[in-house]
């Protein structure tokens, strides 16, 4: 999927995809009870660190990903930070408040935000989508027809967005012969989804029958792509509980903020 905007290929890329999603739920966990802004500040500068030497993806993608991660971040922050409590006022200006107290804890919520997502991008960007439902089959016994059917939905999205872009095009061409009210508005909107859906119904019945035809079942099976454990999921995790030690080192013997403690 990311092909086109690779630059080669990490040991990341080849850990089992078991291993990332549990790694992920143990960060979430990690990172919701780190109440210490300045370790949660180094641990993003360490996450920025692995997103791009581990991705493989080309800088200059990684660092729009980057830009665009951290103004959501500090987006989502913002009703914190103006409006919070605190006793050390830093500006005012009628009911926005901006103190201290809630500027830190404001940045404390991005940076929980923005560890999270960088984790997440580097997941998505090693990870091939249909080596996580194999992995959900053999690992977590998922039963095929439940990973197969998600599979072939995340498959169609490309396809749904390619059809709307030539619908589009076909609609500019024949703008004249069209009625504008057919084509712009509510009713414009209506008739492109009604369009994708039943192009995705067909779709999805055509495709139902091949795996009919197929002798599809939800019997027990083999797999010709099998995922197993290796050094690499053992590296991988060890990368990141260095990278969370490393952080929470620094956080507590060089602080940024003068607090221990957002909450």
């Amino acid at each position: 999927m990311f092909d086109s905007i690779k630059n080669n290929d990490t040991f990341v890329h080849n850990v089992n995809p078991v291993t990332k999603i549990i790694a992920a739920a143990a960060l979430f966990v990690i990172v919701v009870f780190t109440h210490n802004p300045n370790t949660l500040l180094y641990f993003v500068c360490i996450m920025a660190i692995l997103l791009f030497t581990l991705s493989g993806i080309q800088w200059r993608y990684l660092c729009i990903l980057l830009g665009v991660i951290l103004v959501s971040g500090l987006l989502s922050s913002t009703y914190m930070i103006l409006y919070g409590q605190g006793d050390t006022t830093l500006f005012k200006l009628g009911i926005i408040h901006v103190t201290e107290e809630s500027f830190i804890r404001g940045i404390h919520i991005t940076m929980r935000g923005v560890i999270l997502s960088l984790f997440g991008a580097l997941v998505i960007f090693t990870l091939k989508i249909t080596d996580v439902f194999y992995a959900l089959m053999i690992h977590f016994k998922i039963k095929s027809k439940y990973a197969y059917s998600f599979m072939a939905a995340i498959n169609m999205i490309p396809l749904i967005f390619s059809e709307y872009v030539q619908l589009r095009r076909a609609r500019k061409v024949r703008a004249p012969l069209i009625d504008k009210k057919r084509i712009s508005g509510f009713k414009g909107l209506r008739m492109t989804i009604v369009t994708l859906m039943s192009q995705s119904i067909r779709r999805a019945y055509r495709l139902g029958i091949a795996m009919e035809s197929k002798g599809f079942s939800d019997n027990q099976r083999t797999y010709y792509r099998q995922t197993t454990f290796s050094f690499n999921d053992i590296f991988f995790v060890i990368t990141i509980l260095i990278a969370l030690l490393i952080s929470s080192y620094l956080g507590i013997n060089y602080p940024i903020f003068n607090t221990s403690d957002a909450r």
